[in-house]
């Protein structure tokens, strides 16, 4: 079957709704893209060894020519920049702030593509993080606290009869959203009841499940209850949210208690909440138009010919085919059955006014408030997206944060820039800001600035790392074993100092330099980690232990001494790679940012190698978006399942999310029974617990170690820089950026 979900399925709602020890000689462990040479002695040329050394010459020639050509694509690129800097239209002005970013993906609200580039600006917009109407949130020291802005103290905690533990919240009179609209204890159920919504993951394409720690959530989520036990509105100031025992004891349990409030006012003008806050209806007198009822009707059709047409990629098995593949088949058959007489059942039956209400209002989530969120609650509000460029102005209604600061710029401009240039716009003050770099060239240049009094610079431990990911239930990638060759495959101590410039260290599990954890645990963990080097005598000994142990036959077993001959005669043009039984050839695909240094780092290391592995590897370079669409929304035959990704870690570690089969943000699609057990456990360590809490991380990092599910590559220093004009910004930790101390930055 080629597709169960693809990215189409959620773009297609553009029309309705509209991302080891040592090496060995043969390896190629630097950007030199040169196959295995063998040593040529100072012997004197014979008849015998004539035509050998021609070749020799031959093949000098054509590097030079491929050098040639390397240096003119490099000489190109460093023109196109130049260009670009001279030609770059500042945006700066006394009263605007010019922060750099790479490239949007343009969902500023949660569910779809979460890049790290749009949480910027959530998070002036208080969408995220902790200047919006959130009842929890995080500090600069990385602690959760009561958010004072928003609530009259601390909120009340009752531990039930039955294990759940309720949170009750009573907010402060007079706060506004952006339009001038007050904020209702409305506001924040309503965010739990809708994104938690049973039709609300299928309809808007959505991968955020909702409340998922909330008492009732199954029965809610699922449709098998219209009412949502975990939240209530108690008066019109005071609301509280339970927390189902099952998730309890929790580690970061604070954290669960951080409920954000939604402007239901901005999507939905005829929905309300039931008396107890626990269920969407429709208003009282409430009766939909025929425009609205036809309305309706044409989107329940539009989901009924999309869930068709989906289906239809659904390749139906042969005859021959084996029984758990027709037993899939007919299980996605009847799936879609379902569903579609369910919607048809919803076209030809009376328009139930609160199905109507609730689906519009998921409507517009996704077509408007998704890429341009009018109301709001943070320091800014949103103006326009256009041209690269996200433009936020003061919002007036704002009251402040947790600390008592308000904004005070009037207006900021987030833009992608080049990377290639960015330092130089900042030295020149085309830009205010340029945050987390990790290239060495670039923090040296940033370095040199700073000293010469040019610009400001911070600087801090990442808490995360570079990496390769992997789809682990598709393609080659699979195989626990491909993954840990590839690790033998490439010289990751390469990428720290021909990128990090020597600004970080090779990492080998799931955690970064700034976490608590590594900094109490880490020199213990090391030592018990399997510290994956360059070493293809190791990666051929992996491989033999997977399923492409045999040539193109199937059934001869694959031979080293036959690769390197192969090899060493004409690397250009191997071809003995490995195959499984049935004659499919060991190919891995990888997708990388066609910005990012890793990517071509990578390419002068592994497509070589693995050749000598007997592994096909294929690199291409995109677009950052079109990356995060292949990832998170992977095709079942996917052609790539590699990709050269990086990510940050929030303070609340708990890698249930990302590889329990049940996590909501399992990209790499882990499904393993150990980490089930282990994340798990992990996040259910009762919160007074520490040493426990760290016994059971390294659990899970060992398990990570093993299967890995990415390939930590580096984790680094990361520089921010900023113009000299740029004030306040004296606090910058991996979790506290320019966005979260907009409050207490000025202008001079």
């Amino acid at each position: 079957m080629k597709k169960v979900f693809s990215s189409l399925m959620a773009l297609g709602l553009a029309t309705t709704l509209t991302a080891c020890g040592g090496s060995t000689d043969s390896a190629t462990t630097s950007t030199d893209k040169e196959a295995k040479t063998e040593d040529q002695a100072a012997e004197e040329t014979t008849e015998e060894n004539a035509e050998e050394n021609k070749d020799d010459q031959d093949a000098n020639e054509d590097k030079k020519e491929d050098d040639k050509t390397a240096e003119n694509a490099e000489g190109e690129e460093d023109a196109e920049n130049a260009a670009e800097l001279e030609n770059f239209e500042a945006q700066t002005s006394d009263d605007t702030l010019v922060i750099g970013n790479a490239e949007f993906s343009g969902d500023f609200l949660v569910g779809w593509q979460n890049s790290a580039y749009d949480v910027i600006i959530r998070k002036l917009l208080g969408i995220e993080g902790s200047n919006g109407f959130s009842t929890i949130v995080l500090d600069e020291n990385g602690e959760f606290i009561t958010n004072t802005a928003v609530l009259e103290g601390d909120p009340e905690t009752t531990d039930n009869e039955d294990g759940s533990k309720t949170f009750t919240f009573k907010i402060k009179p007079g706060l506004k959203w952006s339009d001038g609209k007050e904020l209702t204890v409305d506001d924040y159920i309503f965010g739990s009841l809708l994104f938690t919504h049973p039709e609300f993951m299928p309809l808007t394409g959505s991968v955020n499940p909702g409340d998922l720690f909330g008492k009732g959530y199954e029965a809610y989520h699922s449709g098998e209850s219209d009412t949502f036990d975990a939240v209530e509105k108690i008066d019109d100031n005071t609301f509280s949210y339970t927390i189902a025992a099952e998730q309890l004891p929790y580690y970061y349990e604070k954290a669960l208690a951080a409920i954000s409030a939604f402007p239901m006012h901005a999507v939905t003008e005829n929905l309300a909440l039931s008396e107890d806050g626990k269920k969407l209806v429709a208003k009282d007198g409430y009766t939909p138009s025929e425009e609205e009822v036809q309305k309706y009707k044409d989107s329940v059709q539009e989901q009924i010919d999309r869930a068709n047409e989906e289906f239809k990629e659904v390749e139906e098995p042969a005859q021959d085919a084996s029984e758990e593949d027709k037993a899939a088949y007919e299980e996605a058959k009847k799936a879609n059955d379902e569903k579609v007489a369910g919607l048809q059942e919803k076209l030809d039956g009376d328009v139930d006014p609160t199905e109507q209400l609730i689906e519009q209002a998921m409507l517009n989530v996704y077509n408007e408030y998704r890429t341009a969120p009018s109301v709001v609650s943070g320091p800014y509000k949103f103006d326009e997206y256009n041209n690269n460029m996200v433009k936020l102005s003061l919002n007036p209604e704002y009251q402040g944060n947790f600390k008592g600061e308000k904004a005070t710029i009037p207006n900021i401009i987030v833009q992608y820039v080049n990377n290639n240039i960015a330092v130089d716009l900042l030295e020149n003050g085309d830009i205010d800001v340029w945050q987390q770099e990790g290239d060495g060239g670039k923090i040296d240049k940033m370095k040199a600035a700073a000293d010469a009094g040019k610009i400001g610079l911070n600087t801090f431990e990442r808490n995360g790392y570079g990496s390769l990911n992997f789809l682990t239930d598709r393609g080659a990638t699979q195989y626990k074993e491909v993954r840990q060759a590839i690790a033998h495959l490439m010289d990751r101590n390469t990428f720290v100092q021909s990128f990090a410039g020597g600004y970080g260290v090779v990492t080998n599990g799931a955690y970064g330099l700034s976490q608590w954890m590594y900094k109490e645990r880490g020199a213990d963990l090391e030592g018990k980690l399997t510290n994956y080097q360059l070493n293809i005598d190791t990666a051929n000994e992996v491989l033999d232990n997977s399923p492409y142990k045999f040539e193109a036959d199937g059934t001869t077993p694959w031979d080293r001494a036959k690769a390197e001959e192969a090899f060493n005669a004409d690397a250009e043009g191997f071809d003995y790679y490995r195959y499984d039984e049935n004659g499919e050839k060991l190919v891995v695909n990888q997708f990388g940012s066609e910005e990012s240094p890793i990517t071509s780092l990578m390419n002068s290391q592994l497509p070589v190698n693995a050749k000598q592995a007997g592994m096909e590897y294929n690199i291409q370079a995109g677009s950052f978006p079109t990356l995060q669409e292949y990832y998170v929304f992977p095709e079942e035959d996917a052609k790539f399942t590699a990709f050269s990704m990086a990510q940050n870690f929030s303070d609340t570690y708990d890698p249930w999310a990302q590889y329990n089969k049940d996590g909501n943000d399992n990209k790499s699609r882990t499904n393993d029974p150990k980490a089930d057990e282990l994340t798990v456990k992990l996040r259910q360590t009762p919160s007074d617990k520490r040493e426990e809490y760290l016994d059971n991380w390294e659990e899970f990092q060992l398990w990570y170690n093993d299967y890995l599910p990415q390939i930590p590559l580096y984790s680094n220093l990361y520089h921010t820089g900023y113009t000299t004009r740029v004030e306040g910004f004296d606090v910058n930790t991996p979790t506290w950026g320019i966005e979260d101390q907009i409050n207490g930055v000025t202008l001079k």
